[in-house]
């Protein structure tokens, strides 16, 4: 069975997540930066990057099974914006840098790589000053774009956890096909991590402390709703895969 990987978080750290990290969602009208549209072809990663965007993290494999290497990469603005969020009634204004995913396709025709893919809010922003950076690295292995995210506040939270999401293009989008959730409470050292597969629809529940290596494990089967894709999924910590449970 593959292995896969989720973010899960109760009802009371993920609302607290949500306020801290989704970027575009419920903005206010406030709100004056404008994404550029990333340009459809180029011969390397740095023709797809606008002015003012600067390169933070890429990587190279085959994501369509064509035997040739495709380009996935983060792309960050140079400068800080002030952003209004929204999430329910709580309004607040962050400073932060915008970024941006970009996947493309070599084309052998043209000799060059075709963006596929833009998404403007799945990367999360370092936007509070009491947290650590929450992205971490995007990798490709066996065909699957792996995106990695540490969730680590210095102030205002006790749980840290790894966060990883694994997309797979199929039927000519990126597929959610897997996510794991790896926490640890710097408090009480309980750990608990949860590894769900959306094609076999089961999910791996680990549950134990730091101070032993003894866990205790059980697997389940689960009804998600359907799967998700880079373009219905957008933001982390935002889909209530159970329930109290969000990816």
């Amino acid at each position: 069975m593959v292995k896969t990987y989720i973010c899960l978080h109760l009802t009371c750290m993920i609302r607290f997540l949500i306020m801290v990290f989704v970027l575009n969602a419920g903005l206010a009208s406030g709100q004056t930066f404008s994404y550029p549209a990333i340009v459809s072809y180029g011969n390397q990663n740095t023709d797809f990057i606008p002015h003012n965007w600067t390169l933070l993290d890429s990587t190279k494999g085959d994501l369509n099974r064509d035997q040739r290497a495709d380009l996935a990469f983060v792309i960050q603005y140079r400068d800080s914006v002030s952003i209004v969020k929204t999430e329910n009634s709580y309004s607040d204004t962050v400073i932060t840098q915008p970024r941006i995913l970009v996947i493309a396709f070599y084309d052998s025709l043209k000799n060059q790589y075709k963006l596929i893919e833009q998404s403007n809010t799945f990367i999360l922003n370092h936007d509070n000053p009491n947290m650590e950076e929450p992205f971490q690295k995007i990798s490709i292995s066996k065909g699957v774009l792996k995106i990695d995210f540490q969730i680590f506040m210095d102030m205002g939270g006790w749980e840290m956890s790894d966060n990883t999401y694994l997309f797979r293009y199929q039927d000519n989008e990126f597929v959610l096909i897997g996510a794991d959730y790896n926490s640890t409470n710097r408090a009480s050292g309980e750990t608990e991590d949860r590894s769900y597969n959306f094609l076999t629809k089961k999910v791996r529940t680990s549950k134990g402390n730091i101070s032993t290596k003894k866990q205790k494990t059980v697997w389940r089967t689960f009804q998600p709703d359907q799967l998700r894709t880079l373009k219905t999924f957008t933001q982390p910590f935002t889909w209530e895969v159970e329930r109290d449970y969000y990816l």
